[in-house]
This record gives C-alpha cells, structure tokens and sequence, in this order.
C-alpha cells in the first residue's frame, strides 16, 4: 500500500487567476492507497473513505473500440446492450432492482477502454446487492435480439448527432487521417454501415473475450474496509470469463505532415492541429509534455489565449489538449477563427510553439503553470468518483501506487530547459494532422491589435 495527497478545500477562483493563485501553497491531505492482483488476474486499487457511507466502484475493461477488428462498433454495443437485461433479469427488471437500491451506474466507450461505473449506498445489504446486479450484468448480459435492434438504433441516432458538430467530425477526421489503417481510425462507436451487420452471436464471441477478468482495471474508493472490498472485487471476477488479456495496440506509421479541408457553408472555421509522439504517461518525459500543454493553452493565462483571444481578439475559444492514448500521446490544438484569418492563425500558432522549442517559457510562466496543475490535479481528486476513476485508469496505464505524488513532485523539478526540450521533440515529430470545416475562402494577413 502507498500514499498519495489530495486536497479537500481548493477554491477554483484560488487556481485559474493569475491575480488570486498563491504560488507557493498547495493544501493536500494523505491518502492511502491499497493495490492487489486476484488470482483471475483483474488489477485493483482502493482508497478507503469514512466520511459517507457511499462507495464509487469503476471497473475499466480493455474493451475499447482498438478491439473491434473487423467489426467496428462491436465494442459500444456490446457495453450499452450490457444493461439491457441478463439471464436473471430483463431490462426494466433490471433498471428497477438498481433504482431500488439507490445506485446509479454510467458507461462509457473510449478506443482503448469500456467503462462501466457504480456509485451505491455502503450499508453492507444494499452494496452486496448491488455489486451482485452489476457482477450478473458484466458477466452474463442476455443479449437479446430486440434488444440489440433498440441499442443499435440509439448508438446510430448518436452518430447522426455527432456528425451536426464540427468538434466531433474533426475529431474523427484526424484519427482516421493519423491512424489511418490502424485500429484508432474508425470513430469509438463505429458507423451506421457497420452497426446495421452485427449480430447477436459476434456480441456474445466479444462479449466472451474482452469481459474477462485479466483484461480488467478496478478502482474503488469509499466507505468499506480492505476486506469488504476484496470480497466485493471477488463477486465480481468470479462471475466473469477468463484467461484473455488484450495486448496494446500498435504506434502509428511514420508519415509526413497533412491537411485536410471539410469545406462547410458558414461565417466561422473550425480547426485541430494534432500532434503526436511516442510519450506514454509512464515516461521520465510525459510530465514536462503536461506542462508544455497547460504553458501552451490549458487556462486563460497560456501562451495561445493571451495572444490569438486576449491580444489578437481573434476567436472566443482557443485551447490545448493533452490526450495520452495506449498507441500514442496526441497533444491537440482546438481554435474557431474568421474564415479569411484561417492561414494567418495556423501562422502565428506555429511561431507561438516555435518559439517555445527555441526559447523555452520564463520562470513566471513554468510557476505560475505548476500552481495551476497541482491546483487542478488536487481537485479533480477530491470528489470520490473523479478518483475511483482516476485509479482505474492509473492502474491501465502500469503507474505506481504512488503515482500522484510522483507526478506533482516531477511537475515541480521541470526547467524552462526542460520545456524547451519537449517543444522541440514535438515539433520534429512528422506526425502532424491539420483538419479543419469551414468555408473556402481568399486568405488575408491577421489585423493588428488597434484595429
């Protein structure tokens, strides 16, 4: 077991002001954190917590769509029929049970993990009670044909819907341009062709493989002892199938920058530039790669929003992105612009990142960037569910018990030479994807600010 801080009392107006942020105090508590392996091979941690008689269990199953192969969107339908009834019980039967006991469960599909999670009352009846609906759901799902129509025609009215927003359709534009031939390219849930073949036998075969135990991350925090847990976490392995663990999917091919145009009537342009490279959060290096994002444009002080919406006025909404994905981190770049500044504002991004590589940030910028991390890290951990997940996900990735202390302790040793370093790798990588949706249009240089 090992411990790691997290605070309780952080005011969000202390941490996202250059006014209010007091640099050099981060208020945290110490929490232990218990880690096992069961004999089926699922990965678990626990974080106890006395003060609510609540538990927030996440099970994070390498079920993403990486594992649909030749049947994409086999993942998102097996994870959303999971609910629709079991051998025991049928849907309504099963939604009522749940409600009956006070749980609420979510689930969500990712290329790389299904997760399904469970926020309960810990008095001993109702949690066991609860675990065992959620142990029968995830191990013996019914998978009934009408039930299977119903999930197919509601995860293909999301994709009708996903296809209306120009974040999203940039989003899957450049998986599909970056990895493309790889098992990130198809969108997580699939598309309306693939859906309309699958079938209640290709479910199940899924559902057999990617539900086992060994292919499972469990994080668990709230009001139960070790031992409660381990005989929670059993409930749960023991009813699930077992042997098959899913290996990770491979980096993507070398390619040389591109730039992909989606023309689309209108007065605004939106635009992505991805950047990708080969840090994984368990590297000596993924720390100052999180920095060199929240220095670039995670908060309203970064490097890209003082200049493009504070100085330039040129868009309401510029922001960075750091996505660590089990192929690849992608550090992404998101702005919306004035159709005839598009070029223009690529321009000044580019400059605005060369001179990071070149220069590196001043001390201020990596002190002020440091407060806001551990500010924002600190609290996203308090609440019990962010954590539980949190745990689950730490665990997928192979971290340290101890990880958040590791983190905030290397966030706090990085250099503007350090920096300067990540930018530079980031700049020479040849895996850039520029996408953007918007009108064609004649190109002019950007206003200056007084105009």
């Amino acid at each position: 077991m090992n411990t790691f801080t997290r605070s309780e009392n952080t005011s969000p107006a202390e941490r996202t002001s250059a006014q209010t942020i007091d640099l050099g105090h981060h208020a945290s508590i110490e929490q232990q954190v218990h880690r096992w392996q069961t004999s089926e091979g699922a990965r678990v941690r626990l974080v106890t917590d006395h003060k609510r008689p609540v538990f927030d269990l996440v099970l994070r199953f390498r079920a993403g769509s990486a594992q649909d192969s030749e049947l994409p969107g086999i993942a998102a339908l097996a994870l959303y029929c999971l609910d629709q009834g079991t051998e025991s019980f049928d849907a309504a039967q099963f939604v009522d049970q749940l409600e009956g006991l006070g749980a609420i469960m979510n689930r969500e599909i990712h290329q790389d993990h299904a997760l399904v999670s469970l926020r309960g009352l810990s008095v001993p009846g109702l949690r066991d009670r609860a675990v065992g609906l959620l142990a029968d759901m995830v191990a013996r799902p019914a998978f009934r044909e009408p039930d299977l129509e119903k999930i197919r025609s509601r995860i293909g009215g999301h994709l009708l819907s996903r296809g209306r927003s120009s974040q999203y359709v940039l989003a899957d534009a450049t998986m599909s341009q970056l990895f493309a031939n790889h098992p990130y390219a198809t969108p997580s849930a699939g598309t309306l062709e693939s859906l309309a073949n699958l079938t209640v036998d290709q479910l199940r075969a899924f559902h057999r493989r990617a539900y086992s135990a060994s292919n499972l991350d469990i994080g668990i925090v709230g009001d139960l002892s070790l031992e409660q847990a381990e005989a929670l976490v059993n409930t749960i392995t023991q009813a699930l199938p077992q042997g098959w663990a899913a290996a990770p999917p491979p980096p993507p091919a070398l390619g040389k920058p591109s730039t992909r145009s989606l023309e689309r009537a209108g007065n605004t342009t939106v635009a992505m530039l991805t950047m990708a490279c080969q840090v994984p959060p368990t590297s000596p290096h993924y720390p100052a790669l999180v920095m060199l994002d929240q220095i670039l444009g995670a908060s309203f002080e970064s490097r890209l929003t003082q200049e493009l919406r504070g100085r330039l006025a040129l868009t309401y909404d510029i922001h960075s992105n750091l996505l660590p994905l089990d192929a690849a981190s992608l550090l992404q770049i998101s702005w919306d612009i004035a159709p005839e500044h598009l070029d223009a504002s690529r321009s000044r991004i580019e400059q605005i990142l060369q001179s990071l590589s070149e220069e590196g940030p001043s001390q201020v910028e990596l002190d002020l960037a440091l407060s806001q991390l551990t500010g924002s890290t600190l609290r996203s951990m308090a609440a019990n569910a962010q954590l539980a997940k949190a745990l689950a996900k730490f665990s997928h990735q192979g971290q340290p018990a101890d990880y958040l202390p590791r983190l905030l302790a290397a966030l706090a040793n990085l250099t503007p030479e350090d920096i300067r370093q990540t930018a530079r790798s980031l700049l020479a990588t040849q895996q850039q994807v520029f996408v953007t949706r918007g009108p064609i249009v004649e190109q002019l240089p950007l206003p200056s600010p007084d105009q």
